[in-house]
């Protein structure tokens, strides 16, 4: 069987140089297990309070280190390739990619305390490389003249990354100078959910739609239920954009009490819409695959959709309990458990088809060409399955038991992960077809 039907569709001539995704998603790995030596060496104290400084650069070393590094290279694949959106400028990606990695490493050791003079000007150099990104990138998805949920999807998420953006430097200049604005839980529940819910879950929406049928000969997820998450993501941002203004501005003065109630009343079609709708969609389109084998990649998806539910849930229940550890344990499972394990799946997949597209493709007919499958080891993807779930569970239990042990074991498997998809994805780089059959000539056409 073959995804040739769904390939199609991709305007894969205008696809950017391997380099720019690959420097992505290879630096991603590195911050994972980033994340582990600094549960390993600092233990319990990373995971007893939300507003601490350690517990502030673990989860930036999450969502900016891991989730926004391979998120932001996917787009870089997806705009031209997808929406058929040229990115203008685009050797510039090399620069967002320096500026986001030297920006979250500065952050990383500003908020642990190693030099906590680089935090801020962390903030800055991370926002230098979004600025870039969304000045390429982002113009590029609204230039273009394609249509279609999947761009729409794309657009809302840029849209999404461009407000946590601004949110995150006023929030990051007023931890530096100890100007945080007064409503602090009203700043950082809009910056969560405009991150989560718009940012991350409306980019894996969007790119589940492509990617899911192609890789997994699936039916095409329908129109109509596309447009439904579509339409819950964008009013559920909407609805925030417009509370988090109203209260900003003054206009109306709710007790502390209510504030958090209005905010998950505004976001709730995008929650629904990113943690309920959407998962379901995903389970239902996968039993209908063709290719009924399992491969490690989809046990990946499975888990994660089921962690999308739980995540509504515990964002629920901190409306009813302020226990710090519901709040870490909100993070860890939507970072590690639902994103986090759909983007480490998406890896094992779309890693290879990048490889072989640009390396194994152009010599189809001429010379002994390799399968995309054949150029991972499905058992590598199981391992790696194995020590991102072992992982979860074990950081989980690390935060309901707040046992200083449990948390460096979390660090030795954030660690052992880390390792295993950066080789995984350092074998994949290394793979190139055998081209000693040819000629000079046909080799170099």
């Amino acid at each position: 069987m073959s995804f040739q039907p769904q390939m199609n569709r991709l305007s894969l001539d205008q696809a950017p140089p391997l380099s720019i995704p690959l420097s992505f998603f290879a630096t991603a790995p590195f911050f994972i297990a980033v994340a582990g030596l600094v549960l390993v060496i600092k233990g319990l104290p990373v995971l007893v309070s939300n507003w601490s400084p350690l517990t502030l650069g673990l989860t930036h070393l999450g969502t900016l280190g891991v989730l926004s590094m391979v998120m932001i290279g996917a787009l870089y694949q997806m705009a031209p390739v997808v929406a058929g959106a040229p990115v203008p400028f685009i050797r510039v990606a090399h620069g967002v990619h320096f500026f986001l990695t030297l920006g979250v490493v500065m952050l990383a050791v500003g908020l642990s305390g190693l030099a906590p003079h680089c935090t801020y000007p962390g903030f800055l150099v991370v926002g230098l490389a979004l600025l870039l990104f969304l000045g390429t990138v982002g113009v590029a998805l609204f230039r273009t003249t394609s249509k279609g949920e999947t761009v729409q999807g794309m657009r809302t998420a840029i849209v999404a990354l461009t407000l946590v953006m601004l949110l995150g430097l006023c929030m990051g200049r007023g931890y530096w100078d100890g100007s945080f604005p007064e409503a602090r839980r009203l700043w950082l529940q809009t910056h969560f959910l405009l991150a989560f819910l718009g940012w991350v879950g409306g980019l894996i929406s969007a790119v589940s739609w492509q990617v899911v049928p192609m890789f997994y000969l699936s039916p095409p997820i329908s129109s109509l239920s596309r447009k439904i998450v579509l339409a819950g993501v964008m009013l559920g941002l909407a609805g925030l954009v417009a509370v988090f203004g109203v209260q900003l501005m003054g206009w109306v003065e709710l007790p502390a009490t209510q504030s958090p109630w209005l905010v998950a009343f505004a976001a709730a079609p995008a929650l629904a819409a990113v943690w309920g709708l959407h998962p379901h969609l995903i389970f239902h389109n996968l039993r209908k695959r063709r290719r009924k084998r399992i491969d490690g990649s989809l046990f990946f998806w499975q888990v994660g959709m089921c962690m999308a539910p739980l995540c509504a849930l515990l964002a629920a229940s901190m409306l009813f309990c302020t226990d710090a550890r519901l709040a870490i344990c909100l993070g860890w499972i939507v970072i590690w458990g639902w994103a986090g394990m759909i983007i480490h799946g998406m890896l094992t997949r779309i890693v290879p088809f990048l490889i072989w597209f640009h390396r194994y493709s152009p010599y189809v007919g001429k010379v002994k060409v390799a399968s995309m499958r054949g150029l991972l080891p499905d058992t590598w993807t199981r391992v790696g399955f194995g020590l991102h779930l072992t992982t979860l569970v074990i950081g989980v239990l690390a935060i309901a038991l707040q046992q200083d042990l449990l948390v460096r074991l979390t660090g030795v498997g954030l660690l052992a992960t880390g390792a295993s998809l950066g080789w995984t994805i350092f074998h994949l780089i290394r793979q190139s077809p055998d081209l000693s059959s040819l000629s000079q000539e046909q080799a170099t056409e």
